[in-house]
């Protein structure tokens, strides 16, 4: 397996992490209407927390569960070899 960079793995993992944050932020601006800053705040970030937890991590267990990771083609599996060297996310450290 290549261990170089890879630009373009590591470009749209940036770019879908910063569409979820302005996504999350978004959601929990919007459903945090009338509540104190803090509060408005604290619900933003759980609102991007989850949609991380659902768009990257949820993924990431499917194609786990189904196939092999280093198979498969996708954004997800490409975000997952790319990064793996030293690879600190909760999947990979419980699953050695």
């Amino acid at each position: 397996m290549d261990t170089g960079w890879e630009p373009g793995a590591v470009g749209a993992s940036l770019l879908l992490c910063a569409a979820l944050l302005g996504a999350g932020c978004a959601l929990g601006l919007r459903l945090g209407r009338g509540r104190g800053a803090a509060d408005r705040g604290a619900l933003a970030w759980l609102c991007y927390d989850a949609l991380v937890h659902f768009a990257l991590e949820g993924p990431f267990v499917y194609l786990s569960l189904v196939g092999n990771i280093a198979d498969s083609d996708g954004l997800i599996a490409s975000l997952c070899i790319s990064s793996r060297l030293p690879c600190a996310c909760v999947n990979c450290m419980a699953g050695g």
